[in-house]
């Protein structure tokens, strides 16, 4: 029952990209698409927190740091993807990002001075090497920001992996959301208000995406965190494997997304290259990811 859990939320999530490039054909910029996501899942966080009696206090040191954290890493983090995938298609950039967690691994060796394994450096090589492969056959104008900006929303995601274990130990998960998206909520509308643009003028579907995306990510993150009371995050991780492939089939079969051979191939190699990544962790005397690693991207 908990793998279905996960099951769902990896489908939740592989909807999300595409939710978000139909707001985009509409006109819609990524600016206000996330204020508007952030702010709907913010509120419905908390309303369901104070219906449900699980808003709890949290020591203040601890409270200003996830106030930061929302304020700063997470929207720079969220929004980076978002506006990639107003200029990349969504398989790219949904299979791109979701190599966060291997970041994690060379990160963490790196700041605790270990080496990594001979095996894990060629899987990490095999997973860039498709990435590369799949940037380097991306059918559209003007891509080169738009890696350049998924680059850095990778990485982010990556360190905000590392940076979420040092400090949410002790606190609900619930609760490390609703601050966290509150937070964000707020710098968007900061944002909003300086650049001028307008959250009122949408087209109606491009405001139903918008709500249906919001909701979509907001359910995926509990589901996930429901699961990981009692799965492995190492198998949530690999379960969660699943996004991706959502996200490149919804985009071939409802955005016309162009598949060539080399792009097809690159996906595989890295979608391969994270599942024996997750596979050897498994392995006796390898020591798993913390239950963070499995929460994925999109629970933000």
């Amino acid at each position: 029952m908990t793998a279905i859990l996960i099951l769902i939320s990896a489908c939740l999530y592989g909807v999300s990209p595409i939710l978000a490039k139909i707001a985009y054909t509409y006109g819609v910029t990524p600016l206000v698409l996330m204020t508007w996501r952030v702010t709907i899942a913010a509120a419905l966080l908390w309303t369901v927190g104070l219906a449900f009696r699980r808003i709890t206090p949290v020591e203040g040191r601890m409270a200003a740091a996830l106030v930061a954290l929302g304020a700063t890493l997470v929207p720079a983090q969220v929004f980076s993807y978002f506006y990639a995938l107003s200029l990349l298609p969504a398989s790219t950039a949904s299979v791109i990002v979701n190599t966060a967690p291997i970041h994690v691994a060379w990160m963490e060796r790196l700041a605790l001075g270990e080496q990594m394994a001979r095996g894990d450096l060629v899987i990490l090589g095999a997973i860039i090497a498709g990435a590369l492969l799949v940037a380097g056959s991306t059918p559209q104008a003007g891509h080169t920001v738009g890696f350049m900006v998924l680059g850095g929303a990778t990485l982010a995601s990556a360190f905000y992996l590392v940076v979420q274990r040092r400090l949410v130990r002790d606190v609900p998960p619930l609760m490390v959301l609703a601050i966290i998206q509150a937070s964000s909520a707020a710098v968007y509308w900061v944002a909003i208000l300086l650049t001028g643009q307008s959250l009122t003028r949408l087209p109606l579907p491009a405001f139903a995406a918008i709500v249906t995306s919001a909701l979509v990510a907001t359910v995926a993150s509990f589901l996930v965190l429901m699961a990981l009371r009692t799965l492995a995050a190492t198998r949530t991780a690999m379960l969660g494997m699943l996004e991706p492939v959502v996200t490149v089939v919804l985009s071939v079969l409802l955005l016309a997304d162009r598949m060539t051979w080399p792009r097809l191939s690159g996906i595989a190699i890295v979608l391969a290259g994270i599942t024996i990544f997750y596979w050897r962790l498994r392995q006796p005397g390898v020591v798993a990811p913390r239950a963070s690693d499995g929460e994925g991207f999109g629970a933000l």
